[in-house]
């Protein structure tokens, strides 16, 4: 995850801090999330994930709407150009990732799928649900 965390922030358009990229690669995941849920995912304050989405909205990368069933609550989710960002850093890890998983041979590429499948069955959604009901 360290990897792919670092490939990502390294191919974020230059004007973006990390925690505006942080924002655009949570909402490619949880599109119309509210304020407060980007806020307790950034880890920010609300006044504080306010500013950066209002600086968000101003270039164009974010759209932030008033939710039809309540008003006082907000939806963002990311424009065309907040997507295109999102993905230009994503293919471009995606290449590194290939780059560096063609140095493994067969059996260590096997052995690497088959510890994702057992991780994938481990932290599936369902697991994680139960889990926070104990």
């Amino acid at each position: 995850m360290r990897f792919i965390r670092y490939q990502m922030r390294q191919h974020r358009q230059a004007e973006l801090s990390v925690p505006q990229f942080r924002s655009l690669v949570f909402l490619s995941h949880n599109e119309n999330a509210s304020l407060s849920e980007m806020a307790e995912h950034l880890g920010l304050s609300l006044p504080a994930t306010s500013r950066m989405v209002e600086m968000l909205v101003k270039r164009g990368w974010m759209r932030r709407r008033a939710r039809s069933s309540d008003r006082r609550c907000i939806s963002l989710s990311l424009t065309g150009r907040g997507r295109a960002v999102f993905r230009k850093a994503l293919e471009a890890t995606q290449v590194a990732l290939r780059q560096r998983l063609k140095a493994l041979s067969a059996r260590e590429l096997s052995l690497v799928s088959g510890a994702m499948q057992v991780l994938s069955r481990a932290f599936a959604p369902e697991n994680c649900q139960q889990e926070a009901l104990k």
